[in-house]
């Protein structure tokens, strides 16, 4: 498995901008909106950083940063079949989050597991859409 991208919880996507473009100097590839959570896209060479910010305070994002504050929400991995990695991680007696694929950002099926953990990071398995570009780039390149 590789990693596809690191999830970073933040409250507002405006505020680190900045930092990950213009100081960080990694190329943004556009934010997608979802019901409760605006995702921006940070090209970081091997792999992607995701930008997560809740638009409703009932958000998972939302309660994980009131929990934890800010920072690295999950670690996201490349799986040919998101199905069978989530089958075989609760073989191996991981917690599912997800007990099947849902569609995520870019065209993906994702699927998520409890780190079980209290310092633990969730783990997110990402399958790419049949024919993706290197980061599958359906997100909007609007302004931040």
């Amino acid at each position: 498995m590789r990693i596809h991208h690191i999830g970073w919880a933040v409250s507002s996507l405006g505020e680190h901008h900045d930092h990950f473009a213009g100081q960080l100097g990694l190329p943004y590839e556009g934010v997608e909106k979802f019901p409760t959570l605006s995702v921006a896209f940070y090209d970081a060479g091997s792999c992607l950083i995701e930008l997560l910010e809740a638009t409703d305070p009932s958000d998972d994002v939302a309660h994980f940063v009131r929990r934890r504050g800010e920072g690295i929400h999950h670690l996201a991995y490349v799986v040919d079949d998101v199905a069978e990695a989530l089958r075989e991680a609760g073989v191996r007696g991981l917690r599912l989050i997800d007990h099947r694929p849902r569609p995520g950002a870019r065209g993906t099926q994702i699927g998520f597991v409890d780190p079980q953990r209290p310092d633990g990071v969730l783990v997110e398995y990402v399958q790419l859409p049949p024919d993706p570009s290197p980061f599958s780039t359906s997100a909007t390149n609007g302004e931040m």
